[in-house]
């Protein structure tokens, strides 16, 4: 990554924050300590920022104690944006695993986006909650527990489903932060797959976004999830940075 553009990739990191706010954040020695009720490790993980430091053993312990009186396992998210060596030593040390390697992919909205009339908007984030358990068969403690999340979103959103009108067969939103806009939980239905839905469901939120005067559009993909990868790319979204969860064993 070009050094000038970390005040940029940095600035998506806070889009990205949020976008998917957690009920509960703090600062620990420049971290963002992010909690909630276990849904989601973007919610529920201690993540690296561009103020962070080098975490000490005291500050590990005193993390490890916020996530346990929430019986919750610790998890940190790190990312190639901050260079901490230190503090991956302290991880491997004290018994963590990384996982979920994944990568934040950005487009510009420059070119002009056609519109897609089929994307049918929800009115909020309980009806489109409806679509998206469906199609992923959600237990209804995690239903409860994402909807609670997607309610806390204070910003401009497009619920967005696509397909049958009384039965959708694709869904995901787009949240607006300023002049990012974030694709978050973009799904399609397992009877619906190989249809294209995806695509045209990506294309009509990066309309709306545009519409509503973002400039870019950003997401988040894990790296072994090949199918997403190409459909993105094919969008025109290009690899910015990466970034993975050390979770305590």
């Amino acid at each position: 990554m070009n050094p000038s553009q970390a005040p940029l990739m940095h600035a998506f990191e806070q889009a990205a924050f949020a976008a998917w706010p957690s009920a509960c954040s703090q600062t620990v020695a420049g971290w963002l300590l992010r909690l909630d009720v276990g849904y989601t490790k973007r919610a529920n993980s201690l993540n690296a920022t561009q103020a962070a430091r080098e975490l000490s053993e005291a500050d590990l312990c005193a993390v490890e104690q916020a996530f346990t009186a929430r019986g919750l396992p610790t998890v940190v998210r790190t990312t190639s944006l901050v260079h901490l060596p230190n503090t991956q030593a302290l991880l491997v040390q004290r018994g963590y695993r990384y996982s979920g390697a994944s990568w934040v992919l950005l487009r510009p909205l420059a070119a002009v986006l056609a519109s897609m009339p089929e994307v049918q908007l929800e009115a909020g984030a309980a009806p489109w909650m409806r679509v998206f358990s469906r199609l992923a068969e959600q237990t209804t403690d995690h239903a409860a527990a994402h909807l609670a999340l997607l309610q806390r979103i204070t910003h401009r959103t497009a619920w967005a489903t696509l397909g049958e009108h009384l039965s959708p067969g694709c869904c995901g939103l787009g949240v607006l932060v300023g002049e990012h806009l974030g694709l978050f939980d973009i799904l399609t239905g397992v009877a619906s797959q190989r249809q294209g839905l995806a695509e045209q469901l990506c294309r009509g939120l990066m309309a709306w976004g545009q519409a509503q005067g973002a400039r870019d559009a950003f997401l988040q993909v894990v790296k072994t999830n090949a199918p997403a990868l190409a459909l993105y790319e094919k969008l025109g979204f290009e690899r910015a940075y990466e970034y993975g969860y050390w979770v305590q064993a």
